[in-house]
């Protein structure tokens, strides 16, 4: 009789009770997105101390699809009314983006020493699975690169919502519908995007596939769904819990020893990010607190979770951070050694 593998049960297992324990603690101290910063900051501790922490690649995908389909339900005919102030924050978006990845090279570069290769892909602002993918591929120096873009995802994260103006969380704006036929041919309209993106080799096919079926839906008034917000904040816990699952096999000595360079290219590329959305978001009427999430050299899932969190024009934050993730896809393989295919992932 063939054994069923279940290796993935015992870390699921600790991240699940890592990251509920977190998020429970940081929820009672009323911290903007406290559920997300919480399993992150405790799945990451279980981690570096070599515990078994991870999820399957299907509840991955499924908290993916869940955040993509709630940034969607955003996207409604009033809330995208400011659309045609957006391309001058695109064009901010682009040279920012081009600015921040040339600090962050040049730190790596010179003030570290480190090798062309892996001072590329440690610099890249976004698209980490992506990244991190190519970087293998490449033949850079993956220890280097896994900690200086998972610090920089960590600062961000934790100092993202802490930066914010503090207040009660609430739901992106929406109707609710009742019944539960709506919400199952929904899932159903959410799962077909999802494997639509998959098939068009969309890069977050999990979180940009459904993101593009719920806006197309809500903008045309075929749906009129709101999230539940539990559900949003569970999802937004188990994005966190994801990002503390990679510091999986980083060494608290590679910490310290990488820790100088990696802080003086966030901070670098975090002043450029920082006062690049400043002006975007007054620029594009959305606000500071929204520009500033949108720039920010950080993943796509997490900062449009903490979007959602705290009701901070989640449409515009995903729109911008979709944005810089293709152009950050379509400049990695003309800066590197060789030509690079893009993978397709389901997060960042």
């Amino acid at each position: 009789m063939r054994r069923i593998d279940l290796h993935w049960l015992q870390p699921l297992a600790e991240t699940v009770v890592y990251a509920a324990l977190g998020a429970w603690a940081l929820t009672v101290l009323h911290l903007p997105a406290g559920g997300l910063l919480g399993a992150m900051l405790a799945v990451a501790a279980a981690s570096l101390v070599g515990r078994p922490t991870g999820a399957p690649h299907l509840l991955q995908s499924l908290l993916f699809m869940v955040m993509g389909s709630a940034v969607g339900a955003a996207a409604t005919p009033s809330a995208l009314g400011s659309i045609l102030r957006w391309p001058l924050s695109f064009a901010i978006l682009i040279v920012s983006t081009l600015a921040m990845y040339a600090a962050g090279y040049g730190v790596f570069r010179r003030a570290a020493g480190w090798d062309r290769t892996t001072a590329l892909y440690a610099a890249a602002p976004g698209a980490l699975s992506a990244v991190m993918v190519m970087a293998q591929g490449e033949g850079a120096v993956m220890s280097k690169v896994a900690t200086a873009q998972v610090l920089r995802l960590a600062a961000i994260t934790c100092a993202s919502p802490l930066l914010l103006a503090s207040g009660p969380m609430r739901p992106p704006a929406g109707a609710a519908a009742g019944g539960l036929q709506p919400w199952a041919l929904f899932a159903l309209a959410v799962v077909a995007g999802w494997r639509m993106a998959v098939r068009l080799k969309w890069p977050s096919p999990a979180f940009l596939g459904p993101m593009a079926v719920s806006a197309a839906a809500h903008l045309t008034g075929l749906f009129a769904l709101t999230a539940p917000q539990p559900v949003v904040m569970t999802a937004s816990a188990g994005v966190g819990a994801l990002v503390g699952a990679r510091f999986s096999g980083v060494h608290l000595k590679e910490l310290v020893r990488f820790f100088p360079p990696a802080a003086l290219s966030f901070s670098a590329m975090g002043v450029i990010g920082a006062a690049a959305g400043w002006l975007a978001g007054v620029a594009s009427g959305v606000g500071p607190a929204a520009g500033l999430l949108a720039f920010a050299p950080g993943s796509m899932d997490v900062l449009i979770a903490i979007a959602l969190a705290t009701a901070t024009s989640p449409a515009y934050v995903a729109a911008h951070h979709t944005a810089r993730l293709l152009l950050v896809l379509a400049i990695l393989p003309l800066l590197g050694r060789r030509p690079a295919a893009v993978p397709v992932s389901d997060a960042e």
